[in-house]
């Protein structure tokens, strides 16, 4: 008997201790003490110079605080940073609590959502502005914006700027949606080709005047890297071209909506055709016996 007594008389103070601690332990609603780790999600419903405001549903508003180490993740971006935040983004922030749990200093900031793709052709253009128009191929038109992380590809451009594209240029751009703007991590492009048939009008300096086959007057540019082809003269320039010579030219467009050409064909319309080969002269065949 006395050593069930004694046995009843442990558990029952280890049970009392067990109680204590439970009581201690703070309850889900309660705010974690400042310097514990930190995981919050919401939505970022304001932005600062080196904060934003992520409202949460457990813990409300909460003002995450942004440090020079903070790493960012946003859908498209190789490289991100606060700039390529944007209210509206759900967030999961990593990091550690501080003042008293109502603010947190963020190691992480990811931006949910799936990374978006869309290919048109450009309507318009803003650099100062950081932003275009896309049209796409469904026939929708989408504003876009590009922030200084943003990367540009321009097929044949060895260092592009956003000058360097323009209206007309078919694009690809890669991100995600922000209440109904593209906000593009990755723009890729290359400059239109275009091929003109038609009737030279004149030279004008360095400018060719072409009438085409529907009857549009065209100007194209030349440069020192246009090739001017005119049959029986190997080394030709714009100098040998005349008014009515019937011309193919392939050019390339321009950021400002001319065009380049970077080969010209042309054609005398009194030039005569190269002979076609007659029947091959010869000893007639012999039979074997």
């Amino acid at each position: 008997m006395r050593r069930i007594g004694l046995w009843l008389l442990i558990l029952s103070g280890v049970f009392l201790q067990v109680g204590t601690v439970w009581a201690q332990e703070p309850s889900p609603t309660a705010t974690p003490a400042p310097g514990r780790p930190a995981l919050v999600r919401g939505s970022i419903t304001a932005i600062g110079d080196h904060t934003l405001t992520l409202n949460t549903e457990r813990w409300g508003a909460l003002e995450v605080q942004i440090r020079e180490g903070t790493r960012f993740h946003v859908p498209g971006f190789v490289q991100a940073g606060l700039g390529e935040v944007r209210v509206g983004d759900r967030a999961t922030v990593h990091g550690r609590w501080i003042e008293e749990g109502r603010s947190v200093e963020a190691h992480w900031v990811i931006v949910h959502g799936p990374v978006q793709v869309r290919r048109g052709t450009v309507e318009r253009i803003d650099v100062a502005a950081r932003r275009l128009e896309v049209k796409t191929r469904a026939g929708e038109v989408i504003p876009v914006e590009w922030t200084e992380h943003t990367r540009l590809h321009i097929t044949g451009v060895i260092s592009p700027t956003w000058s360097d594209l323009g209206t007309g240029y078919p694009v690809t751009v890669i991100g995600h949606f922000v209440e109904g703007t593209f906000l593009a991590g990755r723009v890729i492009s290359h400059r239109p080709h275009r091929l003109f048939l038609g009737v030279l009008q004149g030279v004008e300096g360095t400018t060719l005047v072409i009438q085409t086959r529907s009857g549009e007057v065209v100007r194209l540019q030349t440069d020192a890297q246009t090739r001017v082809r005119i049959p029986g003269h190997p080394n030709a320039t714009l100098a040998d071209l005349r008014a009515g010579d019937t011309v193919a030219a392939r050019a390339i467009g321009n950021p400002d909506g001319t065009w380049l050409a970077r080969t010209v064909i042309a054609r005398s319309p009194k030039a005569p055709r190269p002979a076609s080969p007659g029947p091959r002269q010869g000893p007639p065949p012999t039979r074997r016996p």
